[in-house]
């Protein structure tokens, strides 16, 4: 699989703590350690840091498994399933690319606790553009 790409020293995935893992078999693989910053005001993880993560490693699956490329993703629909909460502890996100075409994929994603239990699962459509093309 191609090296990670270079992204500036301070950016989203950075701020949140996401720590990009890469590829286990043809999953993409991220981990979050869980923060006070990163729970609402209930004590539980924030919705937006869940979906935060899984639009990450459903990106990555996409457009990291092009080897030799310089590409980017942009996520043109994503649908969040939240199945439970998590207020401590590891989380970690796993993304697979399901269908594709040359110019986009349709890829699935969930999050588990360190228990084993899904807190999450999404599905989204990624298209993706090399360097050149970003807007």
């Amino acid at each position: 699989m191609p090296d990670q790409p270079q992204l500036p020293p301070e950016h989203h995935i950075s701020d949140l703590g996401i720590k990009p893992i890469g590829f286990q078999g043809d999953e993409y693989a991220a981990e979050l350690q869980l923060q006070p910053r990163h729970l609402n005001i209930g004590g539980i993880v924030h919705g937006g840091v869940l979906c935060s993560l899984l639009d990450t490693v459903m990106a990555r699956s996409f457009f990291m498994a092009e080897t030799g490329l310089t590409l980017s993703a942009a996520t043109l629909e994503m649908k969040v399933n939240f199945l439970g909460s998590a207020k401590e502890g590891k989380l970690t996100a796993r993304a697979q690319v399901i269908d594709r075409t040359k110019r986009t994929a349709y890829v699935e994603g969930r999050i588990e606790r360190e228990d084993g239990k899904v807190v999450a699962r999404a599905t989204a459509t990624m298209m993706v553009f090399s360097e050149g093309q970003a807007r």
